[in-house]
């Protein structure tokens, strides 16, 4: 199985008692706690997306703020609308172009609620004057600031309406000047170094990216692409912990992968698809993964069997392939599956069945790795508890059909 490691970092901003108000979330490659990339754009599109759909913004930032740099093209990319204008400041980087474009852009992403920050500002106003009073907060640089300097800015920036936040502090001296000059915002080594966060994913398909993305565009029905979900179960896994995401402001059980489509809009789908295939593995090859067919089988054929009985029991076909999907996250993802289910708020039967094999869910995902196991007697005991009437050779065509449909996703992605 491959899997990429991805990285993000973040650095505190605190407040004059230095309690903890937010953090900037930084692009980072490697462990290595420096950032060399020089794609702007990618890099923001990959703190996004690793933000919101790997780590989980919660697990990033709390219930702080998130600081996301932005550069001029990301500033007018229809990307900015996959972060939730409540938990993100847009930081206008330091080279932004203050024009009339960009002044009207920030003044339409303000009416959106966004708020909008200057980064490392050193005094350069004739650069930014024009953009001064369109913005929010303004960061004053006192690495690159002579002491002497940073009065006379501050004195200056009074007159526009904004917070200011004292950056790169890294003495007590420059925090003792900055508060004494009553700036409210402080962030620097002073403070904390950027902590490097980690987590392991495994590289999405390019193809079924774009197969997913070309169905969004289209206005295809919601049908199709929840069937073109099922075969990507990490795809899957990342639609469930964006819907669940307390930066959508949704906290609330979804029940199948097409509830969760509805929940997310399809705007918001476009855009998030956008993201990822923007920050796939430049040399990203379709994955033919083992694991990731039996985890796809494992849905199929817990879905089938859920609606043999037919009538009342089909309402359980959408929880049953759900479960099966996610029943070897750990193993694909790396991670602890009850780790994994805290940002994905599964209903309650499929955690139940997940963790401790409990109820109808938990005997059918039973079931199923008792036939993956060939476990006559297990078959046998479990064919009590499951819905339905069957006998065992049933489950032979059910098995083969299953597999089926994982081989020929397979061959498709």
């Amino acid at each position: 199985m491959t899997h990429q490691t991805i990285y993000l970092a973040r650095q505190p901003i605190v407040d004059v008692n230095k309690e903890l108000v937010g953090f900037e979330l930084l692009f980072r490659a490697t462990a290595r706690n420096a950032s060399e990339e020089t794609d702007n754009v990618f890099a923001t599109s990959t703190v996004i997306a690793n933000t919101f759909t790997e780590i989980g913004l919660d697990q990033v930032v709390g219930n702080v703020d998130g600081y996301l740099n932005v550069d001029n093209d990301f500033l007018f990319s229809d990307l900015i609308e996959a972060l939730p204008a409540s938990r993100i400041v847009l930081e206008l980087l330091e080279n932004t172009i203050a024009d009339e474009r960009t002044i009207a852009r920030v003044a339409e992403l303000r009416k959106l609620k966004y708020r909008v920050a200057i980064d490392d500002f050193i005094g350069n106003f004739d650069d930014l004057d024009a953009l001064l009073p369109a913005v929010d907060i303004i960061k004053i640089d006192f690495l690159k600031l002579d002491a002497l300097l940073v009065p006379m800015i501050v004195e200056l920036l009074g007159k526009h309406q904004v917070t200011l936040v004292a950056e790169k502090v890294e003495t007590p001296e420059q925090f003792r000047q900055a508060k004494e000059l009553g700036i409210t915002l402080f962030q620097g080594y002073h403070f904390a170094r950027p902590e490097v966060l980690t987590a392991k994913r495994s590289k999405p398909a390019k193809l079924a990216l774009l197969r997913l993305l070309s169905l969004a565009m289209n206005e295809a029905e919601t049908r199709d692409i929840e069937e073109e979900f099922k075969h990507h179960p990490t795809l899957t896994v990342n639609l469930l912990r964006l819907v669940n995401s307390a930066a959508l402001g949704r906290r609330q059980v979804v029940t199948s992968l097409r509830h969760a489509l509805v929940l997310l809009g399809r705007r918001q789908l476009r855009v998030w698809l956008q993201l990822l295939l923007y920050t796939s593995d430049r040399d990203n090859r379709s994955l033919n993964s083992p694991l990731l067919q039996v985890a796809a089988a494992r849905g199929k054929l817990m879905e089938q069997l859920a609606v043999r009985d037919g009538g009342t029991q089909s309402a359980l076909k959408d929880l049953a392939f759900m479960t099966g999907i996610l029943s070897l996250m750990d193993v694909l993802l790396e991670m602890p599956l009850a780790e994994i289910l805290k940002g994905l708020n599964v209903p309650v039967p499929v955690e139940a069945a997940l963790l401790r094999r409990e109820g109808t869910l938990g005997a059918l995902l039973g079931l199923t790795e008792q036939i993956e196991q060939d476990d006559g007697a297990g078959i046998a005991a479990s064919l009590q508890k499951v819905p339905g009437t069957m006998e065992e050779g049933d489950l032979v065509s059910l098995q083969l059909a299953a597999y089926r449909w994982a081989n020929e996703v397979a061959t498709a992605v």
